[in-house]
This record gives structure tokens, C-alpha cells and sequence, in this order.
């Protein structure tokens, strides 16, 4: 063989010698660590009972090798053992060439009416492959229309001595008095934008954010947008149809527990008899800081403007919170006096003379309005901790008069 035939085998040779290496099609499989990722998944709750989820984790490629990896579940606004099956330090394996795997959950349901939830999925300790993503987010979906409340809490006597009932709403029926009530919509805007507080609700007609269950009547604060604000919410008032000068005003409710949320149960002049907000007056029979759901608060705000002059009092509760059971608060209202109670229990008490010589406006005609705000100047915003839905239950509102 001469040496010009020599050279031009040699390459040939090279290129033989080379392809004999493992690659992608070798019987052998990729010898290349994998990479694992795991994704999200939102499932409906269901109503009632249990059910399970999948969750779907893969390999970008095949592997020659065994791959094995640790999952655990992790609370968040859904907990384990209360809306799924905990898990701690559970593996799923691989076999070779196999790139998909599923975990299986399961999920407790329920038939109340929550706002969506949320837990996580972790990966760890992996082997023979690496963690790509390693967290995976399940969201439960709220597919329920009950709310979950009881009736148990303090309830009022039906009758007082000196005092004959003289207008009640129960709320049991299925729909809003007209006779009675009327309700706000919107903003506030452009008259009162943010309604003079810097509110962040929109206010929306019956039934949507006001619908009744079980004799109660129930205002609803979502986190939604609509009417370009991030949240919906209801506020009714009696003006124009049922005004109130003193007596005994008995209402029972069970109040919202979260950040960012004002509910409220408070009486406007029907007439401002003695001028613009605040001459003639504002009567806060309740108002609640939803941070603080074991206090709240009966204010009367009174002149001479263009600020309030106001005096405030607060209740707390000895134990537990507002939203756990009915409370019933309470105005006791006559000439030149006011007093206010949470549970028959007085907690505070403003007469014409504590107000100095500032007009006294509370010997007039007053309307009632009940409303759910998000936001606002008291209780500040919504924040990463908010649970939202949340309700204003009202089981009643009775006022008796001498």
C-alpha cells in the first residue's frame, strides 16, 4: 500500500472509531442528567366527601438511570387535614426511559362557600436528576353556594318594658324589601369618590354582593374587579323609606374577620336640618377594623364642620372574635342622650351636654344604612394577608319605641 492511500484512510478510520460512542440512539439511553419540572394545577373543590388531584412532574429526557425524587405538601391558605391529605417525605420513582410521573393528592371537599385556596407541592432530595422547578402551586377553587355559619351566639329579648316594637326586619324572605330599602351602587364617584373615605369597593345592585340564607341576610366582600375597582362589596340604607328618631334598636349579626375590611351599621340625618356633614350629624351604632375582629366601636359625630368633632368609644370582647357567633349591638336612643351596648352590656354613653356648645343633633330623624367597605381611611388596605370572601350576616334588626 503506497503512503497517498495510507492518508486517505486515515480519517475514514477516525469517523468509524467515533461513531461507536453511546449517544441519543444508542441502546444505552442518554447518559445526561435530566432535568425535572412539576406544574401547577386548579382543580374545582367539589361538595362533599374526598377526591383526588394529579399533579404532573417530567423529564425533559430520558434517562438510562433510575431517577427518584421526595414530594411533601405545604399549607398555605388551604390546610392539611382540613382541605386535603398532608403529605411529608413521599418518593415517586422513575424507571429507566420513563419521563412522566403523577402525583395524586387527595382533596377534602366540602359545601360552603369560601374563597379560592391554595397549598403547595415540594420536591426534594433528588436522585439522578435535578430540580428544574421544584415547587408546584395547587389552587382549590370555591364551587360551593352555602355559607358556613351557626345560630348560636347572644340573642335579644323580643320585648322591653315601656317599649312596643315598632318596625323589624327579620330577613326571611328570599329578596330585599322595596318597601324598606334602597341600596347605593357604584364608587361614590363622581359626587364622593371612594364614598368620602378612600374606599376600594364598588357597590353592586341585589343579589349579587346581598343575597339571604337560612333568615339571614348576608353582604359579600369579593375580590373582583369590576366597574374599575379590585373589589365588590353591598350597601343598603332605609332613606326616604323608614326614619328613625329614638327609641331601642336592637341588630344581630355576625361580622367579617380580615384585613382591609369596615363594616358598618350607622344612621345619616334624613334631613340636615342644621347643615352639610357633620353639623347635623352621624350616629355609628357599630363599626369594626376587620384586623381587630374582637373590638369595635360606637362613634357620634357631630359640628361645626368642615371636619367631624366626634366621640368614640370602643368594646372588646373577652374572648374569641365577632365572627365566631351572633352578637347583638345596640342603641338605646332618646332626648339629648345616647347609649350604646354589645350584648346588653353598656359600654358607652354620650349625653347634649358631653359636646359642649356645639349642636346637639341627634333629636331629629334619622336613616339606617348597613354596609360591608373594602378598604377605606380606618381600617387601611387589603394586604397580602386578606382572606377574601368574606360576609356581613345579619339575622335582624328590631327597633322599639315608647
Amino acid at each position: 500500500m503506497d503512503n497517498m492511500k495510507i492518508t486517505k484512510l486515515i480519517p475514514i478510520l477516525f469517523l468509524t472509531l467515533t461513531s461507536c460512542g453511546k449517544g441519543n440512539n444508542s441502546p444505552g439511553g442518554d447518559t445526561s442528567v435530566p432535568a425535572l419540572t412539576i406544574a401547577d394545577v386548579s382543580v374545582p373543590e367539589g361538595s362533599g366527601g374526598t377526591g383526588t388531584l394529579e399533579i404532573k412532574l417530567t423529564l425533559d429526557h430520558a434517562s438510562s438511570k433510575q431517577v427518584s425524587v421526595s414530594w411533601s405538601t405545604v399549607d398555605g391558605t388551604a390546610k392539611g387535614g382540613q382541605d386535603f391529605t398532608a403529605v411529608n417525605g413521599q418518593t415517586i420513582t422513575f424507571l429507566p426511559n420513563e419521563t412522566q410521573k403523577s402525583i395524586v393528592v387527595s382533596i377534602v371537599a366540602d359545601e360552603l362557600k369560601e374563597g379560592d385556596e391554595t397549598f403547595q407541592v415540594r420536591l426534594s432530595n433528588p436522585v439522578n436528576v435535578t430540580l428544574l422547578r421544584e415547587t408546584a402551586i395547587v389552587t382549590l377553587k370555591n364551587d360551593d353556594t352555602k355559607i358556613g355559619f351557626s345560630n348560636t351566639g347572644y340573642d335579644a329579648p323580643t320585648s322591653y318594658s315601656g317599649y312596643t316594637l315598632a318596625w323589624s326586619d327579620e330577613f326571611n324572605g328570599t329578596v330585599l324589601s322595596a318597601t324598606d330599602w334602597s341600596y347605593d351602587s357604584g364608587d361614590g364617584c363622581p359626587g364622593l369618590c371612594g364614598w368620602g373615605n378612600n374606599e376600594l369597593e364598588y357597590y353592586t345592585a341585589p343579589p349579587n354582593n346581598l343575597y339571604f340564607q337560612d333568615g339571614k341576610m348576608i353582604i359579600e366582600a369579593k375580590a373582583e374587579s369590576f366597574g374599575g375597582k379590585p373589589y365588590t362589596s353591598a350597601k343598603i340604607k332605609t332613606q326616604g323609606k323608614k326614619t328613625f328618631k329614638f327609641g331601642r334598636i336592637d341588630i344581630r349579626a355576625i361580622l367579617p374577620k380580615t384585613k382591609g375590611l369596615w363594616p358598618a351599621l350607622w344612621f345619616l340625618p334624613q334631613s340636615n336640618v342644621y347643615g352639610n356633614w357633620p353639623t347635623s350629624g352621624e350616629i355609628d351604632m357599630m363599626e369594626q377594623v376587620g384586623s381587630e375582629p374582637a373590638k369595635v366601636l360606637g362613634t357620634s359625630h357631630y359640628g361645626p364642620g368642615p371636619n367631624s368633632t366626634f366621640i368614640s368609644r370602643n368594646y372588646s370582647l373577652s374572648s374569641g372574635t365577632f365572627n365566631d357567633e351572633f352578637h347583638v349591638f345596640s342603641l338605646e336612643w332618646q332626648q339629648d342622650q345616647i347609649k350604646w351596648y354589645v350584648d346588653n352590656n353598656l359600654y358607652s354613653t354620650v349625653n347634649k351636654a358631653d359636646i359642649g356648645g356645639n349642636t346637639w343633633p341627634f333629636n331629629e330623624e334619622f336613616y339606617l344604612i348597613v354596609n360591608l367597605a373594602v378598604g377605606g381611611n380606618l381600617p387601611g388596605a387589603p394586604d397580602a394577608s386578606t382572606v377574601l370572601p368574606q360576609w356581613l350576616i345579619l339575622d335582624y334588626i328590631r327597633v322599639y319605641q315608647k
